[in-house]
């Protein structure tokens, strides 16, 4: 089950609310995330809870912030994609005969990456 924490600044503190479990607090971003996960895990007994944290901010609007995470999580699963695409090509193109620097010209890449492309086992 997913739970969704809302945490708004009060300074010292980040007040974290977690719908249908309860309130915490933390000093920072990265605390504040962590008690709302622990929060969870205690009052629901659920041993690894996914717990999303919205940090509201005056003058921000939380959608911008989802929108900017979405945006980053696609650019590292592209990247991911590109990358086993990358290495899977400069195999076949080492298989093919081809020699580092022409794959590294090939690719576009340095000859090092070539090297390091087809060292990667994933």
């Amino acid at each position: 089950m997913s739970y969704t924490a809302t945490a708004v600044r009060e300074d010292p503190f980040w007040v974290v609310q977690v719908d249908g479990v309860g309130t915490t607090q933390g000093r920072t971003a990265a605390e504040a995330r962590r008690m709302a996960f622990d929060l969870v895990r205690v009052m629901t007994g659920v041993d690894a809870p996914e717990v999303v944290v919205d940090f509201a901010v005056s003058g921000i609007h939380l959608g911008e912030v989802r929108d900017v995470r979405t945006t980053v999580a696609d650019a590292a699963r592209a990247q991911e994609r590109a990358a086993s695409r990358s290495r899977s090509l400069a195999r076949r193109l080492r298989e093919a005969g081809l020699t580092g620097r022409d794959i590294a010209e090939i690719l576009g890449v340095s000859p090092q990456r070539v090297s390091q492309l087809i060292a990667n086992k994933p």
